[in-house]
């Protein structure tokens, strides 16, 4: 968790990269390649006012060891073009047993930004 809060120190705040964003929330699939297990589905509301600009998500397979996603650079450069709506995939870095993780995030995001001359 140490770890955690250098990055998200180093990233800085979501509001000085994005100052006019107002709102943004991301739907998480992360499923498995082969679609034998259950995928894990979960809404993450982002409170902008003091959201770091850090997208980092947890590998959620137990088995998985240091796994996890970061579609941080997507992300930023998504709500840098204003865009409403936009989505992506990401493969865990991680690995079970030895091997790499096949787990895969998928992620839908909704995005609202002021508008108007001081946007």
């Amino acid at each position: 968790m140490l770890l955690r809060g250098k990055r998200e120190q180093a990233a800085g705040k979501l509001l000085q990269k994005v100052p006019d964003l107002t709102s943004l929330n991301l739907e998480i699939r992360e499923s498995r390649p082969n679609g034998l297990t259950n995928d894990t589905q979960y809404i993450r509301r982002v409170v902008v006012e003091h959201a770091h600009a850090l997208f980092e998500m947890p590998c959620s397979y137990s088995s998985c060891d240091s796994g996890g996603y970061d579609v941080t650079r997507e992300v930023l450069n998504a709500l840098a073009s204003r865009t409403a709506r936009f989505e992506g995939e990401c493969a865990c870095r991680g690995s079970c047993g030895g091997e790499f993780c096949s787990r895969v995030l998928h992620y839908v995001a909704t995005a609202t930004y002021r508008s108007g001359p001081e946007a």
